[in-house]
C-alpha cells in the first residue's frame, strides 16, 4: 500500500521517531512543528508527550486515532463541543501540562512528569507499543490505574489506601467536649446566621461531635458567638465539602488527653482529586506539626485543624475570610507566635475537596496549583505579613512566591555592618578552586565579603603559584594547615581568622551561577530564629544534588536527601518542599551560611567527624539553640560533588564513613530513636520524591521447629556450672566445614555444646556425625526455616527442661572462622561482665543493638516472660532484612525494655558491619578470636584483606591453612 503522506510529512515523521529513540534533536524540529501546530505551545511539541500523527498532520488527526476514549473524554469535559475540539479548545494543552485530567477517573499530571515516574513494567509497555505519554495514559495507563496496578511513582499515590491506625483508637478517660465548625465559602443568604446542631444529626461528618456550628466565611462573628461559653472544649474546623473520618472525634480526644500542653492539633488528609464524586480520594498529604517557617512560606497546615477553646478565646478572631485555608493560617500563626505546642495526628482525618476548599498540598498536581483566586492569594499574603511580623527581624519582608499561588518568599535587608567570611578549603586542584573563587567574585553582588582560602597541604606548583597571586588581593586571607583531611578541624582552625558577621562554608567544587548570591543566602535570616541557610545544589548534568537532609529512623541509612537526582522540572514542581524556602533538620555544608556568633556559641565543628556528617551534626546542634535550618531553591549553584575528595564507596573510606555514621547516631541517639520531627513517619525512608511508605510486611506464619532427627548424649544433664552453647549451622551442600569441628571442641571446654543444623542432608554424613558427638551434648537436624533464629527456637523448645537448670545460655552460629586464639580471654570477659545480655559486637544501624552472631543470656533473662514470649512468637518474613529488623535488632531492644542491661564486649557504638570494616584491629588490638566468613568469601564492602593470612597464621597456622583451602575454587 502506498503511504498517503507527502514526502515532507514522511521525512518529519522519521525525524520525530529518531527523537523518541535517541532522546535529542527536538530543538531543530520545533520551528517546523510550531508552524504546523499554531494551537499548541512549543513545550507541547514533543513526540514523547503527544502523538507523532498529531504533530505532523494536526488537521487530519482525531483523538480516537491515538486510542483516546471519546466517551470518557467528553464525560470528563462536558464543555467540549466534541472530541475533535480537544486541540482547538486548548484543553489538550491543559491535559499535557497537568492542569486538567484526561478522564474523570485519571488524576491530572504533567505528561513529562508522567514519563519520568513510570514504573518499570509500565515503561516497558510504553516502549513496546512505541507510544507517547498521552497514548499510554489514555489506554494502558488508564487500565492499570483503574485496576490499581503499579503505574507511576506519582500517580500511584492517588490510589486509596487503608489507614490501619483508624481501627486502634480507644476511648479517652476524660474526653473534652468536641465542637465542629463547618464553614462555607459561597455568599450567605439573608438572615442565615451561624446555626448550632447537636450530635444527633444524620450528617456523617457530624457524628460523634457534641456541638456542630454551621457558618460562613464572610460572617465569622456569628460563628465565634455560637461557640460554647465553657473554655474546656476542642474546636475543629472543616469546609462544608470536606469529608471527615468516622473516628476523627475519638482520635482527637485521645490526642488531646495524651498531649495536655498542646494547644493546636492538625492531621494528615487526602484530596478529592476527581470531579466525579464516586471516585475515592487519594494523594494523601503526609504532614507534621505546624512550624512557623513552613506556615509563612507555604501555609503548611492541613487536615482537620483543632484548637483548644480557651486558647481560641485568647486569639484575635477575624470577622471574615475568603477561604478556610486563610482562616486556619491566621489562627495557626497566632498560636505559633505565642510559642504554644502544636501536635500532629498522622491519620488522615479529613478528605479535602481542593477546588472549593483550596490549600497548598505537600505534593500537588499543576491543577492543584491553580485553586486559589487572586484575592485569596492577596489575603494570604496580608495575613503572613501581619502575623509574620512577630517572627521577622529588622529588615525582613514577605512577598508572594514567584510561581505558586498561596506560597511566599522572605527577603532581608541586612544591617550595614554585615560582612560574609567565605571559607574555602582545598588541597591542590587549583583549576577547580579557581572556578569556585571566580564564580564568587562574579556573582557575590553588593554584600561585602572576604575570602578565607584554607590550603590543606597543597604541593602542586600550579596551586602554589595561584595562591601567591591571591595573597595580594585586599579581601583574601590564605591559610595553610598541613594535616590529614579533616573538614571539621580545617574550619575550626580558620575561624579565628574570620572577621565577618556571617560565615559561608563553601566547598572548592562549588560553582555559583546566581547573581547576588550572598543576598539570596542571607534572605532567610529575615526570620529571627533562622540559624543556618543552605542552598539547592545541582550536579553538572542538572540533577538535584542537595535540597535538605532528613534523619532516617530504624534503617541502614541514617540520612535521606529528598529530591536528590531528580532533574525533570515538572516532576520537581510537584513537591512543594522543593520549591520554597523550606525548613529541614539539616543541610550540607558544601554551601552553608550561618552567623559567626552561633558557630562560636556551639563550639564550631565536632572534629570527631572528620569527613562526613560533620555538617549534619553542626545543624543539629544549631537547632538546639531553638533555631531553624533553611534551604533556599532561589539559587543556581553547581556542585561538582567529591571531585576533589572522591566517594566513600569501598575500603577504608567506606569504613570511616560507617564509623562517623555510628558516631552521629550515638551522639544524637534521642533524635534517631524518635525520628525526624520535620518529616512525616508515613513517608518512605528511601524515596527521593515523598512517596508513601510501603505497606508493612506480612509474615507468612509462625516458625515451626521442623525437626528431622535429634540426638542427646546418654546421661547428660545440664547444670548451672557450665553455660549451654547452642550453635546454629547451615550449609547448602549439607556439609560441615572442617574448622567448625575445632571451634565446637573449643566451645566444649567452657560449656555444653548443642549443634542445630538446618542442612537436612547432614544426617547422612556418618563420619561427620561421629566426630560431632565427641564434642556435642546434643545434635538437632531440621529443615531450614526462619534462618538462625528458627534453629535457636527449635533447640530452645526441645531443651526446655535442660534450660531450666542453667545460669547462662549462649546462642551463636557458624558465620565465624575460629578460634584464632584460645577462647580463655573471651570467656573470662563473659564471666567479668555484669550485664544481663552480652554480645561480642554492637551496631547502631536500624537501632542500637547487639549483633546476633554470639549472644549470652544470664539466668534472669532466660526465665523472663519477655525472653519466652519472643521465642514463642517467632514468625516467617518475606525478606532477610525484615527478619534482621524484627529479631537481630528486636531481641536486644525487647530485653532492654524489659529492664535488662546489655553490653558489647569488643566494640562500643559501632555502626555497620564492624566485623568487616575493623577486622584487623579487632584481632590485633582487642584479641578478638574470630574472623567473619563473609569477609573473605564475599568482601561486600571491598575492604583491604590482603593481610588476612599473615594475621591468622601468626596466631593459628592450622586455621589459616583451613581457611586457605576453603577459599580455593573447586577443581573442575
Amino acid at each position: 500500500m502506498v503511504s498517503s503522506q507527502s514526502p515532507s510529512d514522511r521525512s518529519l515523521t522519521q525525524a520525530l521517531r529518531q527523537v523518541v529513540e535517541r532522546g535529542f534533536g527536538l530543538e531543530d524540529l520545533q520551528p517546523a512543528l510550531a508552524e504546523r501546530n499554531p494551537g499548541l505551545p512549543v513545550a507541547c511539541l514533543d513526540p514523547r508527550l503527544i502523538p507523532i500523527p498529531l504533530l505532523v498532520s494536526p488537521q487530519s488527526w482525531a483523538p480516537q486515532h491515538s486510542g483516546i476514549d471519546e466517551k470518557a473524554l467528553l464525560q470528563a469535559h462536558p464543555d467540549l463541543i466534541g472530541a475533535t475540539t480537544l486541540v482547538s479548545s486548548g484543553r489538550l494543552t491543559q491535559i499535557v501540562h497537568g492542569e486538567a485530567c484526561l478522564y474523570a477517573d485519571l488524576p491530572p499530571i504533567h505528561l513529562q512528569a508522567y514519563l519520568d515516574g513510570l514504573r518499570p513494567a509500565a515503561k516497558k509497555e510504553l516502549q513496546r507499543q512505541k507510544a507517547c505519554a498521552l497514548e499510554h495514559l489514555a489506554t494502558l495507563g488508564w487500565k492499570r490505574f483503574r485496576h490499581r496496578r503499579a503505574l507511576g511513582k506519582d500517580l500511584d499515590r492517588y490510589q486509596p489506601e487503608p489507614d490501619a491506625a483508624m481501627q486502634t483508637a480507644h476511648s479517652p478517660n476524660n474526653p473534652l467536649p468536641l465542637v465542629l465548625v463547618v464553614l462555607q465559602t459561597e455568599p450567605r443568604p439573608a438572615n442565615n446566621a451561624a446555626s448550632t446542631l447537636d450530635g444527633n444529626t444524620t450528617d456523617k461528618n457530624t457524628v460523634g461531635w457534641n456541638h456542630v456550628i454551621h457558618g460562613h466565611l464572610d460572617d465569622l462573628n456569628s460563628v465565634w458567638s455560637a461557640l460554647p461559653s465553657s473554655n474546656e472544649a476542642l474546636v475543629s474546623f472543616c469546609h462544608g465539602d470536606d469529608r471527615l473520618a468516622p473516628q476523627a472525634p475519638l482520635l482527637l480526644s485521645r490526642a488531646a488527653e495524651a498531649s495536655p500542653k498542646a494547644e493546636l492539633f492538625s492531621s494528615d488528609e487526602t484530596l478529592q482529586w476527581s470531579a466525579d464524586p464516586t471516585q475515592p480520594p487519594g494523594n494523601r498529604q503526609n504532614r507534621v506539626s505546624a512550624l512557623p517557617w513552613r506556615l509563612l512560606t507555604r501555609g503548611c497546615i492541613g487536615g482537620l485543624v483543632t484548637i483548644r477553646l480557651n486558647r481560641l478565646h485568647q486569639l484575635e478572631l477575624p470577622k471574615q475570610r475568603l477561604c478556610l485555608h486563610n482562616l486556619i493560617l491566621d489562627l495557626s500563626l497566632q498560636v505559633s507566635a505565642q510559642r504554644h505546642t502544636c501536635e500532629h495526628l498522622s491519620q488522615a482525618l479529613l478528605s479535602r475537596k481542593i477546588t472549593t476548599n483550596p490549600a497548598v498540598p505537600e505534593v500537588a498536581s499543576p491543577k492543584d496549583r491553580l485553586v486559589f483566586s487572586e484575592s485569596q492569594c492577596q489575603e494570604s499574603l496580608s495575613i503572613c505579613r501581619k502575623r509574620g511580623a512577630h517572627f521577622l527581624t529588622t529588615g525582613g519582608v514577605i512577598t508572594a512566591h514567584p510561581k505558586w499561588s498561596g506560597c511566599h518568599q522572605v527577603h532581608w535587608t541586612p544591617p550595614g555592618n554585615t560582612l560574609v567570611s567565605i571559607l574555602i578549603p582545598f588541597r591542590d586542584s587549583a583549576a577547580l578552586t579557581k572556578v569556585c573563587v571566580e564564580s564568587i567574585r562574579r556573582c557575590a553582588g553588593t554584600i561585602p565579603y572576604e575570602l578565607i582560602l584554607i590550603d590543606n597541604g597543597s604541593t602542586s606548583p600550579d596551586t602554589l603559584t595561584w595562591l601567591a597571586q591571591q595573597r595580594i588581593q585586599s579581601n583574601v586571607t590564605v591559610l595553610r594547615l598541613d594535616c590529614d583531611f579533616n573538614y571539621a578541624q580545617i574550619h575550626n582552625f580558620a575561624r579565628p581568622y574570620c572577621q565577618g558577621t556571617h560565615l559561608l562554608l563553601l566547598n572548592n567544587d562549588i560553582e555559583v551561577r546566581s547573581e547576588n548570591i550572598l543576598q539570596r543566602l542571607l534572605d532567610p535570616f529575615a526570620v529571627r530564629h533562622t540559624v543556618a541557610v543552605g542552598a539547592r545544589l545541582r550536579y553538572p548534568n542538572n540533577n538535584i544534588q542537595h535540597h535538605g537532609v532528613v534523619l532516617i529512623q530504624g534503617e541502614r541509612r541514617c540520612v535521606l536527601e529528598p529530591g536528590k537526582h531528580l532533574s525533570e522540572l515538572n516532576t520537581i514542581d510537584m513537591f512543594t518542599p522543593l520549591g520554597v524556602q523550606e525548613e529541614w533538620i539539616a543541610a550540607t555544608a558544601a554551601c552553608l551560611m550561618l552567623r559567626t556568633a552561633d558557630f562560636d556559641q556551639i563550639g564550631g565543628f565536632d572534629e570527631q567527624l572528620a569527613v562526613v556528617f560533620n555538617d549534619v551534626d553542626l545543624c543539629l546542634r544549631l537547632r538546639q539553640l531553638e533555631g531553624s535550618v533553611v534551604v533556599t531553591p532561589f539559587v543556581d549553584i553547581i556542585h561538582h560533588e567529591s571531585v576533589s575528595r572522591g566517594k566513600d564507596q569501598s575500603g577504608e573510606a567506606l569504613a570511616r564513613h560507617q564509623r562517623e555514621s555510628g558516631y552521629l547516631r550515638h551522639k544524637h541517639a534521642g533524635l534517631f530513636e524518635t525520628g525526624d520531627p520535620l518529616f512525616s513517619h508515613n513517608l518512605h525512608p528511601h524515596s527521593n520524591r515523598f512517596q508513601p511508605k510501603d505497606p508493612a510486611p506480612q509474615s507468612s506464619g509462625r516458625v515451626k521447629p521442623q525437626q528431622i532427627s535429634r540426638w542427646k548424649q546418654r546421661g547428660w544433664k545440664s547444670n548451672n556450672n557450665r553455660p549451654l552453647i547452642v550453635m546454629a549451622h547451615f550449609d547448602p551442600s549439607n556439609r560441615l566445614r572442617p574448622d567448625l569441628l575445632k571451634l565446637l571442641e573449643s566451645y566444649a571446654q567452657f560449656g555444653d555444646v548443642v549443634l542445630v543444623s538446618a542442612s537436612p542432608g547432614l544426617r547422612w554424613h556418618w563420619n561427620t556425625l561421629r566426630k560431632l558427638k565427641r564434642c556435642c551434648r546434643a545434635i538437632l537436624i531440621r529443615r531450614n526455616e526462619g534462618y538462625d533464629f528458627g534453629s535457636w527456637m527449635a533447640a530452645l523448645n526441645w531443651l526446655k527442661r535442660d534450660i531450666d537448670n542453667i545460669d547462662q545460655l549462649i546462642l551463636t552460629n557458624d558465620s565465624f572462622w575460629g578460634p584464632i586464639t584460645p577462647l580463655d580471654d573471651l570467656f573470662q570477659r563473659l564471666k567479668a561482665s555484669g550485664a544481663d545480655v552480652i554480645g561480642l559486637t554492637d551496631d547502631q544501624m536500624y537501632a542500637p543493638h547487639l549483633q546476633s552472631a554470639f549472644l549470652a543470656f544470664q539466668k534472669p533473662v532466660i526465665q523472663s516472660d519477655a525472653f519466652q514470649s519472643f521465642w514463642n512468637q517467632l514468625e516467617l518474613w518475606p525478606r532477610k532484612r525484615d527478619l534482621i529488623k524484627k529479631y537481630e535488632v528486636g531481641l536486644p531492644i525487647c530485653l532492654q525494655k524489659a529492664g535488662f542491661k546489655t553490653e558489647s564486649l569488643y566494640t562500643q557504638h559501632a555502626n555497620g558491619n564492624i566485623l568487616h570494616t575493623a577486622w584487623k584491629e579487632l584481632i590485633e588490638v582487642k584479641n578478638f578470636p574470630f574472623l567473619k566468613v563473609s569477609l573473605l568469601r564475599d568482601n561486600p564492602m571491598h575492604q583491604e584483606i590482603d593481610a588476612w593470612e599473615q594475621v591468622i597464621s601468626e596466631r593459628n597456622p592450622v586455621l589459616a591453612a583451613q581457611i586457605r583451602s576453603q577459599l580455593q575454587p573447586p577443581k573442575s
